[in-house]
């Protein structure tokens, strides 16, 4: 929601609005930019010692004391009340406070946007786009455990992050930051609820009504823009439920848009999602079919410009760029994204239950395998949102961001996150209730119950037998997560040589071979002379705005 450059050694004066680059708060060479999007504001207090800086959605119909982007002088009382409306804003925030002895940062459900942190000789930086930071990383500041984790594909979400020297502010943290360096303090646990039974005469229909006026409910806390929102619907029940919900409410005119899966399945995508728009009444859809882009060819994103692509950036990120690109040429601003569906589905233990450690592949070299048992630790207590929701918001919501593009993922609401937590376990089964509220809106059956999966695992399969192989032969032994003992050459070249022998081959080891491809990508970049991502055409990822200069 916003990028930072302090000098907190010399760092003296008050804070001004500048208007300069779309507007910034400033002190001397010192600066603090908003996210430029009309979804977010932007507001300031001071009490002529401590000023508050606040980047958050904006929320319909809600009092607020603070009215103004630049610092207006209050007493202690107002500056006070003013940062427990901070605490309590319902929706997505990040604040600031600015004072003689460093900044404090702030979270309040966060999640949508990361903010990555950097600390060095006295300065702060910060910025949603972890690349932005690329002073701070270098191949010998990789975070081992975070690192085993990729690996071994079981991501978890808390202030680490590839690199030592980067840490992200994570839901519900603080960060304190002087002169002398960067201290992240966790929240407390998020407290969960247990499957509950339903209320004497509660029916499905009744269940499905409830759902549906609480995601009516979450979308009328926003002053959203319909004609310039969209909304994701891939043809899963997550983002199709979202979907249909916001476009009853705005006939018409709600985008939707998608990337056609293609592939076998793809006919029945691009069939069920018709009946949806035709039943439902959209605006024109927007799609872009993701073979048109595959990741690591010659040219795509991830290879021209390594640079500024994180090896936590969506895989497919050459095909969402592309829809991105085609939302932003309509005139979109705000997506609506169905992160988050799964806690509907999901049975959580009432003591939370023994977190396994996870089976490292072959390829794994030893120091994979001795950090196994560390898997679950340093890591976020339990947050508001699922987890799993938070990692995948981090992939997804920076490249929407380049494009000027805020993600909602309504599913990552608190209330909708109970909702979901109390739903009896029979309701929870295969999104039961998702199901339920397909068929009684009237979609056909062929929407309820496809017979195909969908899924771009063809894709990847493809990308991997044609690109990835090649570039790790070329490679050899020389990748720096061989040198740092993190892979086993000799099983990662057997490993290499079966997914080259095609798509098939390729399928049981795309995921682990896409990820050390791109973790491997990016280390190299940072070794070799490039371009500022100012610089880049209009067909690459262009830097934001508000990039730390």
């Amino acid at each position: 929601m916003l990028t930072l450059s302090v000098d907190l050694r010399a760092g003296t004066g008050p804070w001004q609005w500048c208007e300069q680059g779309g507007g910034c708060w400033a002190r001397g060479e010192d600066r603090i930019r908003p996210l430029a999007n009309a979804a977010l504001e932007a507001r300031a207090v001071t009490d002529g010692t401590a000023t508050l800086m606040v980047v958050r959605e904006r929320a319909a119909g809600r009092p607020s004391l603070l009215r103004s982007t630049a610092p207006v002088r209050v007493d202690a009382a107002v500056y006070a009340r003013a940062l427990e409306e901070c605490r309590q804003w319902p929706l997505q925030s990040v604040w600031i406070e600015a004072g003689p002895d460093g900044l404090r940062l702030k979270t309040g459900l966060g999640g949508v946007c990361p903010l990555y942190l950097a600390h060095a000789a006295g300065r702060l930086t910060g910025s949603w786009q972890l690349m932005d930071l690329k002073a701070h990383q270098s191949p010998g500041r990789l975070d081992e455990k975070e690192v085993m984790r990729l690996l071994t594909g079981h991501p978890r979400y808390g202030h680490d992050t590839l690199f030592t020297s980067i840490k992200r502010l994570s839901e519900r943290s603080s960060a304190y930051a002087d002169a002398e360096g960067l201290r992240l303090v966790y929240p407390a646990a998020a407290e969960h609820a247990q499957p509950s039974d339903l209320a004497e005469g509660t029916d499905g229909a009744t269940l499905v009504g409830a759902f549906e006026a609480l995601v009516d409910h979450i979308y009328a806390r926003r002053p959203l823009t319909p004609a310039r929102t969209a909304a994701q619907l891939s043809g899963g029940k997550d983002s199709t439920n979202l979907a249909i919900s916001l476009a009853l409410a705005h006939p018409g005119l709600i985008t939707p848009c998608a990337l056609l899966i293609g592939g076998e399945a793809g006919p029945q995508q691009v069939a069920r999602r018709r009946m949806v728009i035709d039943h439902t009444g959209f605006a024109p859809d927007v799609t872009v079919p993701a073979a048109d882009h595959p990741p690591l060819a010659p040219g795509s994103l991830r290879r021209a410009h390594p640079e500024a692509v994180s090896p936590l950036d969506e895989p497919h990120l050459e095909a969402a760029d592309a829809l991105a690109q085609a939302l932003m040429a309509r005139g979109i601003t705000m997506v609506v994204a169905g992160f988050g569906g799964d806690e509907v589905a999901r049975v959580r233990r009432p003591d939370g239950g023994p977190l396994r450690t996870p089976e490292a592949p072959a390829w794994c070299g030893e120091r994979v395998h001795d950090l196994l048992s560390e898997v679950n630790t340093s890591i976020s207590p339990a947050t508001v949102a699922p987890e799993t929701a938070l990692v995948a918001l981090e992939v997804a919501t920076p490249l929407l961001a380049r494009r000027g593009l805020w993600t909602v993922a309504p599913f990552t609401d608190p209330e909708l996150v109970r909702f979901g937590q109390r739903l009896p376990l029979e309701w929870k089964r295969d999104k039961k209730l998702l199901t339920e509220r397909f068929a009684a809106r009237g979609l056909p059956d062929e929407v309820v119950h496809p017979v195909l999966r969908e899924n771009f695992g063809h894709l990847m399969n493809h990308a991997v037998e044609q690109y990835a192989t090649g570039l790790l032969r070329g490679w050899g032994k020389d990748l720096h997560l061989i040198d740092q003992g993190y892979l086993d050459a000799a099983v990662l070249n057997e490993t290499v040589e079966r997914a080259a022998l095609g798509p098939k081959e390729a399928a049981p080891y795309r995921t682990g071979l896409f990820l050390i491809t791109a973790i491997e990508l990016a280390l190299r970049a940072l070794q070799t002379p490039v371009h500022h991502a100012r610089d880049f055409d209009s067909k690459g990822p262009s830097a934001p705005p508000d990039a730390p200069g």
